[in-house]
């Protein structure tokens, strides 16, 4: 896997270098993404010159390459436009390394990546516009337990209201989801929902 960011700022360019174990190539030009394919960007928003999220030559760029787009003032509504143009991911420019990491890992894996904020309210979009699959079947492979956080996940619930409704620590929630997600051949919580409204 091949690795590049496009930005203006040197910072910002030394922090993704130092915040992830990537070897990360520089790109000055929104051009330059016409000449790879099949590789993680990483795309500064606050580069001057770039399109506006809505433009759909992102497309282009988002069709042959994962995309990770890098605000500096990040927002909900930001994030969709970023989704909506193809991204694979979004977050702050500056995000800690520990977040990046765990970002390019769900890309890398073929995954999105969506904020707390933006996955509930997918989630709960669907709940409202899809009839949940048959239970049993899809959920066949879990134990009790890890039907119980399942069915909440699925629904849109966050760790810790998960944790506080099943008397469990936010730890064991996570250990209990990945052991989910690998049982049911799903990479993240979104995979999960679409799993349960038998869209996947």
């Amino acid at each position: 896997m091949n690795f590049s960011i496009l930005t203006a700022d040197d910072s910002l360019f030394a922090h993704i270098q130092q915040g992830t174990q990537q070897d990360f190539l520089r790109l000055d030009a929104l051009s330059a993404l016409n000449q790879v394919s099949d590789r993680v960007v990483l795309v500064d928003l606050a580069k001057p010159g770039l399109p506006v999220l809505s433009d759909m030559i992102w497309l282009t760029y988002t069709l042959s390459n994962q995309v990770i787009f890098l605000s500096s003032t990040p927002s909900d509504a930001e994030h969709l436009a970023a989704l909506t143009a193809g991204a694979r991911g979004y977050c702050h420019a500056y995000a800690s390394s520990e977040s990046l990491q765990a970002i390019l890992s769900v890309v890398i894996a073929g995954g999105v990546w969506a904020g707390p904020a933006i996955l509930q309210a997918l989630i709960r979009s669907m709940n409202k516009l899809f009839v949940p699959k048959d239970t049993q079947a899809w959920m066949a492979p879990l134990t009790a337990r890890e039907r119980e956080v399942a069915q909440l996940a699925s629904n849109g619930s966050v760790n810790k209201d998960i944790a506080r409704e099943l008397g469990i620590t936010e730890r064991t929630v996570k250990f209990h989801l990945s052991l989910i997600f690998e049982k049911l051949n799903v990479s993240d919580r979104l995979q999960l929902a679409l799993l349960a409204k038998g869209i996947r």
